[in-house]
């Protein structure tokens, strides 16, 4: 079964440019799963589960996209399918481990729980801002009639352009949800799941942006 892509886990962007995204495909035996001029989506299956690579530009500056992606406690309020967020430890202000728990159509509800690295942009590293996540699900016991994912490894990386006004988000993902999956939910991941929790992440930056006067 394939596996679904928002269990990284998912309005409109803001002013997405019209013209096409210049997104090349990250390598050999990955296929384009997913192409619009606000969004480009890139799948490949391995022994694991499935990789995926989701990239789309949005007019906000990168600290304010960053700010949203980090504000876990509100992930409920805004991230599609998400019904519990929780930060259960934290390591300074850079390392985080947390708890969600979602509920996607057609299947049993899934929790995870992921130890987040989080790196702020900077001149040393071009302004770029990263956050990184693995799963740890033995931090707390699983949950009767809730699947827990056990492998959940991906990234968003931040950066800048045009001077830092605007942002290039990229997503990574590394997952296999567990359980049984038909294959027409699955495939919801590049047409649907994907696409929708990015235009969560861009409306959230964009109402962040308006509430700064930015």
């Amino acid at each position: 079964m394939r596996c679904i892509a928002v269990f990284a886990a998912a309005a409109v962007f803001a002013a997405i440019p019209a013209q096409a995204l210049d997104v090349k495909s990250p390598g050999p035996d990955w296929t384009e799963a997913h192409r619009t001029s606000e969004l480009v989506i890139f799948v490949k299956d391995v022994d694991e589960g499935r990789r995926i690579v989701a990239t789309a530009e949005v007019e906000v500056r990168p600290a304010i996209v960053f700010n949203v992606l980090s504000d876990f406690e509100h992930y409920p309020d805004f991230m599609p399918y998400v019904e519990e967020s929780r930060v259960l430890s934290r390591k300074g202000n850079s390392q985080v481990v947390t708890y969600a728990r979602i509920a996607p159509p057609f299947v049993s509800d899934r929790d995870y729980l992921l130890r987040v690295r989080m790196t702020r942009g900077t001149a040393s590293n071009s302004g770029v801002f990263k956050i990184e996540w693995e799963a740890v699900p033995e931090v707390q016991p699983e949950v009767e009639g809730v699947v827990r994912i056990k492998l959940n490894e991906g990234s968003w990386l931040v950066a800048p352009l045009d001077g830092g006004t605007r942002t290039r988000l990229t997503y990574t993902l590394l997952t296999n949800p567990g359980g049984l999956i038909p294959d027409f939910v699955a495939n919801m991941s590049n047409t649907i799941a994907i696409p929708e929790l990015f235009k969560a992440v861009g409306k959230r930056s964009v109402q962040e942006a308006n509430a700064k006067g930015e």
